[in-house]
């Protein structure tokens, strides 16, 4: 969801450091180090695969429909579509060129995206055409979500928090605190739903987001991305290599171990045990016991990866800067013969539930 802009050099990057993909650029932009070379891929043992793709520019959204129906976007307006599960990507063309940020679609017809200065833009025939709704915003939106045709949510910085009940032909502003950039939005239902934001702030609904209420997370590390794979069992990733949990429907957090310090900007998780997470410097980690413990995978690359999708346990995706898009039909598991302790890190969250 989240991808570094190319183009732009900060005048005033503490100013702007509220949002994950803005982050990207105080580390990558023109006057600082540049990313480090790996050794060419063929002599590095790994099971993520780099995939060509016809663009040449940062990807950060990443949504998959179905095993074979998925779409990727970044900067410049692009969005990528698969519709063989990643065999072969193509160009959809959006009519703009500013960031996209994010991608949401119901059906394999109805989608939306969203970007840098309030763009929204919709699509009825699959991102064969994509046009323009008014979003009544100027600042950069974040990510958006519908849970079904009529109902989405869309957010943004300075307090963003946009909702349509009409499929996007009318959306409405939400009273907010215009200090917090909410980052990522996730309902498990059509009446709950959650939003994860910077410092520590995390927002609850159980009226379809009528109103809005803070849940308790134990920490003020600003938080990524959220997800769950029951009503009671989630995940939520963050900066400063932060993992937190929950067992009981979000009442709860506890922080699980991740090992790392990396910024941490995607998670997928395909059933309540197996799961992965990404970020900075090329970072996977997976895990198989719900998080208790956390394998570092070797990528082959030391680009900001910046979303991931698994369809189930072994197949899946990754984008990253610099047009990274890897994929895995092994779970991410290099070749037995040398995944061992070379490419694998290993660590446990069972002397640390909490910050």
């Amino acid at each position: 969801m989240h991808v570094m802009r190319e183009e732009t050099v900060m005048k005033n990057p503490s100013a702007r450091l509220y949002i994950v993909f803005i982050l990207f650029l105080s580390v990558w932009v023109t006057g600082c180090p540049k990313t480090p070379e790996m050794p060419d891929r063929s002599e590095i043992s790994t099971g993520y695969d780099l995939q060509d793709v016809p663009v040449d520019t940062s990807l950060g959204g990443l949504f998959f429909l179905d095993a074979q129906k998925g779409w990727a976007s970044g900067n410049k307006g692009v969005i990528l579509h698969t519709e063989d599960g990643g065999k072969n990507w193509v160009v959809q063309e959006t009519g703009t060129k500013m960031l996209i940020v994010s991608t949401f679609f119901i059906n394999e017809k109805l989608g939306w995206a969203v970007g840098d200065k309030g763009l929204i833009a919709h699509t009825s025939d699959g991102g064969k055409t994509w046009g323009p709704q008014h979003s009544g915003e100027k600042k950069d939106l974040t990510h958006v979500y519908f849970v079904n045709e009529k109902q989405g949510w869309v957010t943004g910085v300075k307090g963003i928090l946009l909702s349509t009940e009409d499929g996007g032909l009318v959306w409405t502003r939400s009273k907010g605190d215009s200090r917090m950039t909410m980052n990522f939005i996730h309902f498990t239902d059509e009446d709950h739903g959650w939003i994860v934001a910077q410092k520590g702030k995390l927002l609850y609904t159980e009226n379809r987001g009528i109103n809005w209420s803070l849940r308790e997370t134990g920490t003020t590390i600003d938080l990524h991305q959220i997800g769950f794979v029951s009503p009671e069992i989630g995940w939520i990733v963050g900066s400063a290599g932060l993992v937190l949990k929950t067992v009981d429907g979000g009442k709860t957090w506890f922080r699980q171990k991740s090992g790392v310090n990396s910024l941490l900007t995607g998670l997928s998780f395909v059933d309540e045990n197996t799961g992965w997470v990404v970020g900075a410097g090329g970072m996977v980690l997976r895990t198989r016991d719900g998080g208790k413990t956390w394998e570092q995978q070797t990528t082959g690359t030391l680009q900001f990866l910046t979303a991931v999708h698994f369809n189930d346990e072994k197949r899946g995706w990754i984008t990253g800067t610099k047009k990274t898009l890897l994929f895995t039909e092994t779970g991410g598991e290099a070749p037995p013969a040398v995944n061992g302790s070379a490419n694998a890190a290993l660590v446990s969250d069972s002397e640390k539930k909490s910050d």
